[in-house]
């Protein structure tokens, strides 16, 4: 079981990252940049809005809303409002772990990649 997790998780990582480099490259060429600093740019704002992401499931609230038939809908607009259930409240918590060290991932490759800062 943990060895499956891993390899869904390795997936996603390799995923993110190989989407981040391709995109960057392409929008590198495109602007005629460098491709390693164009790469560790995309990464910088992949990892950006990854922390961003981890921001927003780490700080939802122990209230859902329910519409009229019972579905669930954003707060806002909720004609109900329901307390999460334990498991709701552990996947908000395990998805803002996920996205905090996949931001914190891209951010470090893409420092220890960027030619236009280097640590030695």
């Amino acid at each position: 079981m943990l060895v499956q997790a891993a390899r869904r998780l390795a997936l996603i990582f390799a995923a993110v990252l190989g989407s981040t480099v391709v995109v960057s490259v392409l929008l590198g060429l495109a602007a005629g940049k460098s491709l390693g600093r164009s790469v560790a740019i995309g990464l910088y704002v992949a990892g950006a809005v990854a922390l961003l992401g981890c921001f927003v499931m780490g700080a939802r609230g122990p209230l859902r809303g329910t519409g009229a038939s019972g579905e669930n809908t954003p707060l806002l607009g909720a004609r109900k409002v329901r307390r999460a259930t334990s498991d709701e409240r552990t996947e908000a918590t395990r998805t803002a772990l996920l996205l905090f060290a996949l931001g914190l991932v891209l951010v470090v490759i893409g420092s220890v990649i960027d030619p236009a800062h280097r640590a030695f």
